[in-house]
Formats: structure tokens, sequence, C-alpha cells
């Protein structure tokens, strides 16, 4: 008889705090670092977003962290806006990959949304990242046309869901 001994991890999602402001920016190069060739130095410093402006972040809007048996592998940051939730800076650690962690991240997201009367949610994201825009899809968002933009050269478009 085998025994079983190693449990999935658990995965959990809360709201960061001010003092987990370094180790959300840590996710966020380390989740960026194999794409970070294909932006430019000026989009990459606004997509990696560091501890003090994710503190404002924190003040401005909410900002979540991912945690796998208690260590944090993602996060995800929104901002209530006119045009709706405008969710940003998703990002997971490479080695908790397929565990949910996204999925689980945008969910947070989208009932902070529900909660503050949003009727959509939206966010914008480069053609390169062709998982991360897998995962929008089966998620249910949508291409927003029109929306099209360049962060500092890189192109961008928006992808938007219902609430």
């Amino acid at each position: 008889m085998e025994l079983h001994t190693s449990a999935e991890p658990r995965l959990s999602v809360r709201r960061a705090r001010p003092t987990e402001a370094a180790s959300v920016a840590m996710l966020l190069r380390v989740a960026f670092a194999e794409v970070a060739p294909l932006y430019t130095p000026e989009a990459l410093a606004d997509t990696l977003a560091d501890a003090e402006a994710l503190r404002r972040r924190m003040d401005e809007g909410a900002v979540w962290l991912a945690l796998l048996d208690d260590q944090p592998v993602g996060t995800v940051s929104a901002y209530c806006r006119i045009e709706g939730l405008h969710v940003r800076s998703m990002a997971v650690h490479p080695s908790a990959r397929g565990h949910g962690v996204a999925k689980a991240l945008l969910a947070a997201a989208e009932r902070f949304g529900r909660e503050r009367g949003h009727g959509r949610v939206f966010l914008r994201t480069t053609p390169f990242l062709s998982s991360a825009i897998a995962l929008y899809s089966r998620a249910g968002y949508t291409l927003h046309q029109g929306a099209e933009r360049d962060l500092h050269g890189v192109p961008l478009f928006e992808l938007e869901k219902p609430l």
C-alpha cells in the first residue's frame, strides 16, 4: 500500500499590507523577468512598481497578495475609475504557475469591483503576454475595440469583462 504524504499547497488571497510592499515589488520583478527584454526600459519601469509606489497603490486602491502555504507567490492591483474597475500589475511567481493563483487573484479583484458597484472590469496588456491573454480569455475577458494604447513604445490593448 502506498501512502500519499504530499498534500496540494494551500492557496489563499488577501489584501497586501503596507509592510509587504517590498515583497510585492519583488514578485513583480521575478514574474516579469522572462519578458523584460520585450519592454522598452521606460515601459518596464512603469510596469515594475517599487515598494513606495505599491504603498501608494494600497492607499488609492487595492493590492492583493496570493499565498501558497503562506509563501507570497502572486499579486494584483485594482483601482476604481469612472469607466470601471481597472485591474493592473498581475504577477505570479514562475514556480507557482499552474496552481490557480492568477484565477484566484482575478476573482478577488472582481469581487472588490462588484462590492463597489462597478458593472465592468478592465485591464491592459501587451500582445506578447500570450499566457496572460489566454488566462484572461478563459476568465471571460474580451477585447475592447478602439482602446489600443502605447506604453513608452510597447503596444497595449484593453480587455474587459462585465461584472
